[in-house]
């Protein structure tokens, strides 16, 4: 485990790359996977950077048809709403 630390460490975030927008691109490839806890963890990572949860929902919905399925799409909206709720993650406003 650390030398996977390690690696990521010095790969994460890409040079000219903010960390929100790095969590938001592995949240949705997991989701693409169908990997929940990951998927759940990097979400809460994005929502801890300042992306809202409207925001990952919309991302989700908008690959819906190119990368991810209808089903694939409604389970990571569903995992979205249980790692909110299991973090208890209040949402900053919507500008």
């Amino acid at each position: 485990m650390s030398h996977y630390r390690k690696m990521r460490g010095q790969l994460f975030p890409p040079e000219n790359v903010d960390e929100a927008t790095c969590e938001i691109m592995l949240a949705m490839q997991l989701a693409v996977l169908g990997r929940e806890i990951p998927f759940k963890v990097h979400a809460l990572r994005a929502l801890s950077r300042g992306v809202t949860k409207v925001q990952l929902e919309g991302l989700l919905l908008c690959g819906m048809g190119v990368s991810l399925v209808a089903f694939e799409a409604a389970q990571a909206l569903i995992w979205l709403d249980e790692a909110c709720a299991e973090a208890d993650t209040p949402q900053p406003a919507q500008t």
